[in-house]
């Protein structure tokens, strides 16, 4: 029976950190998430302590356990990526033309990279900005993955964004938006964006900085 509620305490578990997600236009806002991800913590942390604290038969049991949960669920729908935007901005026959391709092989190139503002406080949000090229022969629709990974000092900072799109031949403008974590150490970060296919993979590195 305890296992029972306990799978059923996952499920809300789940349920509530991805509902903290989103807002009403479908746009992912950071801010937003992170507050309605800690509210939906400690709601859900309470509830699910209730549960556990019946089925255990100790009330203190659920309460320590509620609360572990509600800080988990907090952390889980405050993440800091968000606003992900993917668009056309080259043609295929103009960027085939850009390449002077003429159908030889494949071509996967991340053009250029971006970070605005360059200088930001702890906190804050930066734009992550990369434009990609795609040409393939017969300009077959390809599944292509988009990574961001930042760094300081080397190290990974929080977990890295990944996305997938599906791209035919052009070249496309690709934005993320990321929220500096409140605790962001001052100094020098490094922003690694990346394009993966299964016809080759590519990428760049900007920098920027926090005050």
């Amino acid at each position: 029976m305890t296992r029972k509620w306990l799978a059923i305490a996952l499920v809300v578990i789940f349920a509530v950190s991805l509902a903290g997600c989103a807002t009403e236009s479908g746009t992912y806002d950071p801010y937003r998430s992170a507050g309605a991800g800690a509210l939906g913590g400690a709601a859900t942390g309470a509830a699910i302590g209730s549960i556990i604290g019946a089925a255990t038969g100790s009330a203190a049991t659920g309460a320590w356990i509620g609360a572990a949960a509600g800080g988990v669920i907090g952390g889980v729908g405050g993440a800091l990526y968000a606003a992900h935007r993917n668009s056309e901005i080259r043609s295929a026959q103009a960027a085939a033309q850009a390449y002077n391709y003429q159908g030889q092989g494949n071509v996967v190139s991340v053009d250029n990279v971006s970070v605005s503002p360059s200088s930001v406080r702890a906190g804050q949000q930066v734009n992550l900005g990369m434009t990609y090229t795609i040409l393939t022969p017969g300009n077959a629709t390809v599944p292509i993955t988009l990574y961001r990974e930042i760094r300081y000092g080397g190290q990974m900072v929080g977990s890295p964004y990944q996305t997938t799109v599906n791209n035919a031949n052009g070249t496309f403008s690709d934005n993320v938006t990321y929220a500096m974590p409140g605790n962001a150490t001052p100094g020098a970060y490094t922003v690694t964006s990346r394009v993966t296919s299964s016809y080759g993979t590519s990428q760049r590195d900007a920098t920027f900085s926090v005050q």
